[in-house]
């Protein structure tokens, strides 16, 4: 198991793996850190969220306990998961960045364009005549849709910002580095996605996938850092 484990990370340079255990580190330090504070505690949520799924997934594609088409469901149904999961924590956040009411209620709006898209493909995950091909490029979709939505709100965060000339160092703002990391996460993956299903099983796929976990892992590093702040991060 430990041999297929490692074979199936080294497709994508071992970043997987290394993505999983940024996972764990920011989730002690959030455990540590938190300070009682209610954004950092749902950041928490996601670390955990992250670190299980990441691993559990990864962990049941190599055992194949499943047919082929639980495997699919299983897969897709777990990388939703986690997309709302994310997608739901960074909402908080930027909403707790933003001082604008105009701001706030376009973030709303996005939010509900998102849990809505997500809960039409988890209602049609229930039907047995959702085609497999039809799952994983809906949940291709998902990943598009989630991307372009989160980097809009860093284009927010970014507008408000630089809109006046900033009252603290730019470097000394948590919320300036998750915001960066964040947005070159969401970004240069779009492309990735919307060619995922032409590629897949290939090794430009599994290479792809690669840029991806390192976008992550970067992201992870800023959040880390963001955590040893005793400073609110939406600061």
């Amino acid at each position: 198991m430990i041999r297929s484990l490692m074979n199936y990370w080294r497709k994508v340079l071992f970043t997987e793996p290394i993505a999983i255990l940024f996972f764990i580190l920011c989730f002690l330090l959030a455990l540590f850190y938190h300070y009682r504070q209610r954004l950092r505690i749902l950041f928490l949520v996601y670390f955990f969220c992250g670190t299980i799924l990441f691993f559990a997934t990864d962990l049941i594609l190599v055992l194949k306990i499943f047919t082929e088409r639980q495997m699919i469901i299983f897969r897709e149904t777990s990388n939703t998961i986690f997309e709302l999961i994310e997608f739901i924590t960074f909402y908080n956040f930027f909403k707790g960045c933003l001082e604008g009411e105009r701001f706030k209620k376009v973030l709303d709006m996005i939010f509900i364009l998102f849990t809505f898209t997500s809960l039409i493909f988890f209602i049609e995950l229930i039907s047995s005549r959702y085609p497999e091909n039809e799952i994983e490029k809906h949940s291709f979709y998902i990943n598009i849709i989630e991307f372009l939505l989160l980097s809009g709100m860093c284009l927010i965060y970014f507008y408000e910002l630089f809109a006046t000339i900033p009252k603290l160092n730019l470097f000394k703002r948590p919320s300036f580095f998750i915001v960066t990391a964040t947005f070159f996460y969401t970004v240069f993956p779009i492309p990735f996605f919307m060619l995922a299903r032409d590629v897949f099983s290939t090794s430009i796929y599994d290479m792809l996938s690669a840029c991806h976990y390192l976008l992550l892992i970067v992201m992870l590093l800023s959040l880390s850092k963001a955590f040893l702040w005793k400073n609110p991060i939406t600061t």
